[in-house]
């Protein structure tokens, strides 16, 4: 009995400790099923895996895997979790290698497995296996971000167990459904379904429908899925299916809806969350909203949507609204109803005004009404106890209310870009104020309170008037970061050296002399800007700042460099550029971590041997000074990448340079280079080299070692040929080779590698026609610029054919032939430039408007046949110059019709025709600002509708047949009237090589794009026009050539001519003008060319002002009834010329002269004395500036011994030879 007791114990206490052992997780029973670990590592061989996710997957038990979650009963795999990285700026974790159909057939021997994440890694753009559909299993699948593609499998209608499908992409990455979607009902456990990304435009219209069959359907998010109307569910289909108001989470943002806001939305009275941003919706938010009571969220925002209905103040749990970028105009009174409410998001709409209701609402915490119309902030914003954040910026704001010190939580605030004038004192009441963003204002003074805000760590007072920084600032003991840049401040106050974290301060383009030593004390600086101010020098303090990692004091007209600035151990990076600096200390060597020092635009001479002694210096510039020499411990410095010694004196190149390991950029443009040493083939890491504008004859054939090098440019320079070994270059992206002295038979740069992108050889005498294979020979090439060289030859085909040109410049060469029709084949070509050629032929025809030419310049050839019609259809063209050729027949093309066109020059050619037939129809708001029609057969009337462009700047219709009147309208040219839009660089390359031809000032002018941006102009002459001068064309008071000479003009010169006061060439000769000169005409004081010859003009020449500078006779000529000076008819006593001076007799006229010398004596006196008694009285400035006298005297010395030791080698050099 006793041994039966005792068996029983035993027993019970092993079934006790086993069901302990269960209990507590560790199944020494159940370890992974040996079928199912051979099918993980059959998945897992499918895979590259870069971040060793699956580094675990070895040994027995498949249990213990990363990501393998097992049943603790059987040991069946149930879960598999390998999610990838999520952050956009790192790589997928795993790699499809393998077909897909392995990773589904190894997946379906996992027979229990209920969930699957593989998201966020890289499937290559693979269909989505449909054995997919056989894990029945399944209840939670996320296949988001795995860059599948192609059709979504229906078989996944077979997982009926299934809560949660996650199908997210990239926004419309790759992945659609077709037009049966009838699959869907039968997922009837599903709960949760997001299609982000997924096309949607290829399913039928009863999307709603099958999805309002999931009753169980609460998430669901379509957002970027091309969805239209048409997919919307009618009111009455929705009497079908409500099963859709179960849903609680509706996204649907990124489509195309447009009209109002979609009518079934108030049928999903379960909404929670509604997102239907950045679509077309338009009109006003319906007032039936307010039956989505459960609503907690909504974002409409980035549509055009014109008013927030008053009912949404019934949405009493709302407690976010998202509106941004629509078009609201006002906010109902009734937001103060949301007792709930935590953010408004209501920026970039047209709001002009904050309902004082604001105030009652207890819970908010952000408000962004950035980039509106708002003028003033209401006082009961003072009564929002728990708000946070204020983002007001780019409003129109006056003043900030005192009861902003009221709110006891607030953060941030941030009234940048308003109108500011001042800011309360109430402001120092916010105890939990962190950051102040109050730039692009008015203010001019920040008071004292600022210092009252324990918490503050950022402010933001740039772009104002501040004229001072409050000793106050020293009193905010957690303040990281001030910015008061651009602003009128003179000097800084000692207390900003109370401030112990302190890590950043931005005090650049102020007026500072000066830097306090008390900078010195702040332990925490990391960087300082000062640049652009008037410092003079460095304080010695500076040297002081442990953690300074960033200083720039650029353009601050400093002389020296502390030594103590060796003293800064984190200091990373120095900017002491554009300032007067002659020398540099040794202790710069003893910056252990400087990575970055730019002294360039100084006046440095050498530079010290201990710049070599820093290790981690990554680039340094040194441009723009007076360097001869450099040392050569420059050469020990490991990791310097980029070096610029440009623009200084050097001649040689040392080869410490070459010990260089890491270096991958040097420029040493516009110095006196004469040779590059063959020791650069040892820069392993060169990218770039720039030795443009400077005396090379060479270039070594080590340069073939460069393998890494990318861009080369000697332009500039005395090459005559280059190596072979350039063709070596493998990684070659550009050269530039312009301005040398290559000469005949120059063709080895077609021996360039294949990668090449640009080549420039403009201006280098090259006189070998281009091969009829260049293109087959630079496949990938961008840019060609071959401009003003002496080739001769036809264009190559295969140039035009070149699928990634852009650019392509062989003007001012010689060139012969037609234009190649494979022109209209490219689809990359924006910069076309053939002029000053000798083609022949006629323009090709082909033109389309999926090209993208902005500039075209076919001028200065020998081109006939007619205007191209099709080139109407270049949507991009800007500038067309077709000048200077043999073009003819009738202009049937209308300027309304070239959309984008800036400049048309049709000039020097034999176009006939009427001239309304190229200017009709509405070209209102035209974009026209030069017409040239220059020396054609241009006929008929100037129509009216011209006058329609009120951009234009430069119209010239010389030299035509044109008849009929001059229009009143060309007084309406509004660049004209007010010259504040004229052409701008348009950036379009090098547009300086397109000139423009112009008679100004009786003769032919040249205007390139500097100049040309600035001229004025309107020349008719040489037409058979009639009629008088408008008197309209006195408004055009920015006008600065007017020519309307050799035409049939009659009646008067306007007598308000003289309101033209920036006019300088004004021709009116030649025509049958009669009357007087006006008196008003003296008032043009710029005036420097005039011509009124042969005309029926009498009377006296106006005298005084500019018109006495004009003495030249033949002005006048052909006009036998004018008389005065420079003409040698004199006017008789009735009719001597009035004067325009103000002085009524000699007496007054004597007096006031008496009076200006008299003013002219005390000027010269003051400012005599005011610069030699200075010199006389104060001793600094006397030392100071004898100093400079002694130095300007050596200096003089140097370059004079200089030259005369340079003439003696070269008078004993050539004695010698």
């Amino acid at each position: 009995m006793r041994e039966t007791f005792r068996a029983m114990l035993v027993l019970v206490a092993v079934l006790f400790f086993g069901a302990a052992e269960f209990c507590s997780g560790r199944n020494t029973s159940f370890s992974c099923i040996e079928k199912e670990r051979e099918a993980l590592l059959k998945f897992k061989l499918c895979f590259h895996d870069p971040s060793h996710m699956l580094s675990s997957w070895k040994g027995n038990d498949c249990c213990k895997w990363r990501g393998v979650g097992c049943d603790k009963n059987n040991g069946y795999v149930i879960s598999l979790q390998l999610k990838g990285s999520v952050f956009a700026n790192q790589q997928p974790q795993l790699y499809l290698i393998d077909d897909v159909e392995e990773v589904g057939s190894s997946l379906l021997k996992l027979r229990y497995l209920e969930q699957l994440d593989l998201s966020n890694n890289n499937f290559n753009g693979n269909l989505i296996p449909p054995s997919f559909g056989l894990m029945k299993q399944l209840r939670y699948l996320n296949l988001s971000y795995v860059q599948f593609r192609g059709r979504i499998p229906r078989e996944l209608g077979n997982l009926t167990r299934l809560h949660v499908l996650d199908l997210s992409q990239d926004y419309y990455g790759g992945l659609k459904v077709d037009d049966d979607i009838q699959w869907f009902s039968r997922l009837s456990s599903l709960q949760r379904l997001d299609m982000s990304g997924v096309n949607l435009s290829h399913t039928s219209s009863n999307l709603f429908q099958v999805l309002g069959m999931l009753s169980s359907l609460s998430w669901l998010s379509m957002s970027a899925c091309s969805l239209k109307n048409s997919y919307l569910p009618s009111h009455n289909h929705l009497l079908n299916f409500t099963l859709l108001g179960n849903i609680q989470h509706l996204d649907m943002s990124y489509n195309s809806f447009h009209g109002p806001i979609p009518i079934f939305l108030q049928n999903m009275t379960s909404l929670i969350v509604l997102y239907l941003s950045s679509n077309q919706l338009s009109g006003s938010i319906s007032d039936s909203i307010r039956q989505l009571s459960k609503l907690e969220s909504i974002d409409l925002s980035d549509n055009q949507l014109s008013s927030i209905p008053d009912s949404i103040g019934q949405l009493s749990k709302l407690e976010s609204i998202y509106l941004l970028y629509n078009q609201l105009g006002s906010i109902p009174d009734s937001i103060g109803q949301l007792p709930k409410l935590e953010s408004i998001y209501l920026s970039n709409n047209q709001l002009r005004s904050i309902p004082d209701s604001i105030g009652q609402l207890p819970k908010l915490e952000s408000i962004y009404l950035s980039n509106n119309q708002l003028r003033s902030i209401p006082d009961s914003i003072g009564q929002l106890p728990k708000l946070e954040s204020i983002y007001l910026s780019k409003n129109q704001l006056q003043s900030i209310p005192d009861s902003i010190g009221q709110l006891p939580k607030l953060e941030s605030i941030d009234l940048s870009y308003n109108q500011l004038r001042s800011i309360p004192d109430s402001i120092g009441q916010l105890p939990k104020l962190k950051s102040i963003y109050l730039s692009n204002n008015q203010l001019q003074s920040t008071p004292d309170s600022i210092g009252q805000l324990p918490k503050l760590e950022s402010i933001d007072l740039s772009y104002n008037q501040l004229q001072s920084i409050p000793d106050s600032i020293g009193q905010l003991p957690k303040l990281k970061s001030i910015h008061l840049s651009n602003n009128q401040l003179r000097s800084i106050p000692d207390s900003i050296g109370q401030l112990p974290k302190l890590k950043s301060i931005d005090l650049s383009d102020n007026q500072l002399r000066s830097i306090p030593d008390s900078i010195g004390q702040l332990p925490k600086l990391e960087s300082i800007d000062l640049s652009y101010n008037q410092l003079g020098s460095i304080p010695d303090s500076i040297g002081q700042l442990p953690k300074l990692e960033s200083i720039n004091l650029y353009d601050n007209q400093l002389r020296s460099i502390p030594d103590n600035i060796g003293q800064l151990p984190k200091l990373e990076s120095i900017d002491l550029s554009d300032n007067q600096l002659r020398s540099i200390p040794d202790s710069i060597g003893q910056l252990p971590k400087l990575e970055s020092i730019d002294l360039s635009g100084n006046q440095l001479r050498s530079i010290p041997d201990s710049i070599g002694q820093l290790p981690k210096l990554k680039s340094i510039d040194l441009s723009g000074n007076q360097l001869r020499s450099i040392p050569d411990s420059i050469g020990q410095l490991p990791k310097l990448e980029s070096i610029d010694l440009s623009n200084n004196q050097l001649r040689s190149i040392p080869d410490s340079i070459m010990q260089l390991p890491k270096l991958e950029s040097i420029d040493l443009s516009n110095n006196q280079l004469r040779s590059i040493p063959d020791s650069i083939g040892q820069l392993p890491k060169l990218e770039s080299i720039d030795f443009s504008n400077n005396q090379l004859r060479s270039i070594p054939e080590s340069i073939r070692q460069l393998s890494k090098l990318e861009s080369i440019d000697l332009s500039e320079n005395q090459l005559r040929s280059i190596p072979d070994s350039i063709g070596q270059l493998s990684k070659l992206e550009r050269i530039y080779l312009s301005s040398n002295q290559f000469g005949t038979g120059f063709s080895k740069w077609l021996q360039l590698p294949k990668t090449i992108k640009t080549v420039d050889l403009s201006n280098a005498s090259i006189s070998s026609p281009l091969p009829e294979n260049i293109g087959h020979m630079m496949p990938m090439l961008e840019e060609l610029y071959l401009a003003n060289n002496l080739m001769n030859g036809s264009i190559p085909k295969s140039l035009c054919n070149l699928k990634y040109l852009v650019t392509l410049d062989l003007s001012n060469n010689m060139l012969s032939g037609n234009i190649p029709k494979s022109l209209c084949n490219s689809k990359s070509l924006g910069y076309l430039d053939f002029s000053n050629n000798m083609l022949s032929g006629s323009i090709p025809n082909c033109w389309r408007n999926d090209q993208l030419f902005f500039f075209i310049d076919l001028s200065s050839n020998n081109l006939s046949g007619s205007f191209p019609s099709t080139m109407v259809q270049l949507y991009y063209l800007s500038l067309l110059h077709l000048n200077n050729n043999s073009l003819h027949r009738g202009l049937h093309v209308a300027l309304k019709n070239f959309t984008s066109l800036v400049v048309l020059d049709l000039g020097e050619n034999k176009f006939s025709g009427n001239l309304t037939s190229i200017v009709r129809g509405e070209i209102g708001n035209h974009s026209l600002k030069i017409l040239r029609l220059r020396k054609n057969l241009v006929s008929g009337y100037i129509p009216l509708e011209l006058c329609s462009l009120s951009q234009m700047q430069i119209l010239d219709l010389a030299d035509n047949n044109l008849t009929g009147r001059i229009p009143p309208c060309f007084g309406q040219f509004s660049i004209m009237v007010n010259a504040t839009q004229l052409i701008e660089d348009l950036v379009f390359g090098s547009w300086d090589e397109a000139p423009l031809m112009e008679v100004v000032k009786g003769r032919y002018l040249e205007y390139k794009r500097r100049t040309l941006r600035l001229e004025t102009s309107i020349d008719l002459s040489s037409n058979n026009l009639i009629g008088s001068i408008p008197e309209e064309l006195i408004f055009l008071k920015d006008l600065h050539n007017l020519n309307l000479s050799w035409n049939h003009l009659s009646g008067k010169i306007p007598e308000k001519i003289g309101q033209m006061e920036n006019l300088e060439s004004l021709d009116f000769s030649k025509n049958g003008l009669s009357g007087m000169i006006p008196n008003s005409m003296s008032s043009l004081t710029k005036l420097s060319h005039l011509n009124l010859s042969y005309n029926n003009l009498s009377g006296p020449i106006p005298t005084g002002y500019q018109l006495q500078t004009l003495e030249d006779p033949t002005m006048y000529a052909g006009n036998p009834q004018l008389c005065g000076a420079p003409l040698l008819n004199k006017c008789s006593n009735d009719t001597l010329p009035p004067t325009t001076t103000k002085f009524k007799d000699n007496d007054e006229g004597a007096l006031k002269r008496m009076w200006f010398y008299i003013v002219v004596l005390l000027g010269f006196a003051t400012g005599f004395w005011g610069v030699v008694g200075t010199l006389i009285f104060v001793k600094k400035w006397r030392y100071a500036y004898f100093q400079w006298v002694d130095d300007v005297q050596h200096w003089i010395l140097a370059v004079i011994t200089l030259k005369v030791a340079c003439f003696k080698k070269m008078f004993n050099g050539n004695r010698d030879d």
